[in-house]
């Protein structure tokens, strides 16, 4: 599919530019119109309001509809083989016991036994599939989505004949039921004009997608924008990520969290995480040589609940090569300590 605004060269010699996302999304001609529309409305208003430093219709089609299609592909992947039974038993910790034991034990006081519902209730269903992979998750955490076949449709077609039903909240259970890539709960945290969130709504209209920005001016565009192009799945929240990660009707409520903002990767961690319900994914596309800051983000990942899985290049290029997302699972609740006070994970990261 070869899209107007597209450009005729790309990161690669004899590639476009974003053939390799409009693929794999298997967007329809109403969707790509969507976007088109979504696209032009950016870049007139952009003239009066600050929203992207991308004038140019192809370069913005390149920077920020292909880039954000080109996360689809690991979304559904990873999306796909965390598919579990509702509350699958994990693998038990180092030791023997598990959480589930250490309730019942726990279970002959009452107090003992709160404590115990509480511990068990943290490990359902973590949505990582067999504890082979739980286990290399931490070690082997670097890969590439280019070897895949099949893409964003091959993982949506094997979801679909999984059979997996959505749970209560959204597109999964807070409790850690199945996932559905039919019904995902998404929110993209900071989303400014709208990315990666407004594409992803636009090529994936199953899912509900929150767009949050702290700008009201931002919101109001944003709120324009969905209904020139007919979209109909969004929502956009005004609020700090530090501000509405607490707020009990967002916190843990979505299947997956998306950022796409130039920040270090502990902090994004400490603004997204916090939205992910148990089981759930939070993916965030970085720049090419991203490996070391991830690494050293895996501590404050673990601390918010969160586990890394992998860096992965994706079909994405810019100057300086290949980018890449970080992708992360929710293995626990949060911490009601997180998210800090607003403006404090950016100037102390984790």
């Amino acid at each position: 599919v070869a899209a107007a605004h597209a450009p005729s060269s790309a990161g690669q010699p004899g590639t476009r530019a974003c053939d390799y996302p409009i693929q794999d999304a298997g967007l329809t001609p109403g969707q790509l119109q969507q976007l088109h529309t979504y696209l032009d409305y950016m870049l007139e208003v952009n003239k009066s309001m600050n929203l992207t430093a991308v004038r140019d219709p192809e370069e913005a089609w390149q920077r920020h509809v292909g880039d954000s299609l080109a996360l689809l592909p690991i979304i559904e992947r990873h999306a796909a083989s965390s598919l579990a039974p509702p509350f699958a038993a994990p693998p038990p910790p180092p030791g023997g016991e598990t959480p589930s034991t250490r309730g019942e034990r726990a279970g002959r006081g009452k107090r003992s036994g709160r404590r115990g519902q509480q511990q068990r209730s943290g490990w359902q269903n973590p949505g990582l599939g067999s504890g082979g992979e739980r286990a290399s998750a931490s070690s082997d955490w670097w890969t590439s989505s280019s070897g895949s076949s099949g893409g964003a449709a091959a993982a949506a077609s094997s979801v679909a004949e999984s059979g997996s039903t959505s749970g209560s909240r959204g597109g999964g259970s807070s409790s850690g039921g199945a996932w559905s890539l039919n019904s995902l709960r998404v929110i993209d945290v900071g989303t400014g004009a709208g990315l990666p969130g407004m594409v992803l709504a636009i090529s994936r209209p199953q899912w509900r997608v929150t767009l949050l920005d702290t700008l009201r001016k931002r919101c109001d565009f944003l709120q324009a924008a969905a209904e020139r192009a007919g979209v109909t799945n969004v929502d956009v929240v005004w609020s700090r990520a530090e501000d509405g990660g607490r707020q009990p009707h967002l916190r843990e409520g979505y299947d997956l969290a998306v950022a796409r903002a130039v920040a270090d990767t502990r902090v994004l961690a400490e603004l997204c995480l916090p939205f992910v319900r148990v089981g759930g994914l939070w993916v965030a596309p970085k720049g090419p040589n991203s490996s070391a800051e991830v690494e050293s983000a895996s501590t404050a990942i673990n601390a918010l609940g969160g586990q890394l899985l992998a860096l992965e290049l994706v079909q994405s290029f810019g100057p300086e090569g290949q980018r890449t997302a970080v992708v992360a699972s929710k293995m626990a609740s949060t911490p009601a300590t997180y998210p800090r006070r607003a403006g404090t994970p950016n100037k102390d990261p984790l």
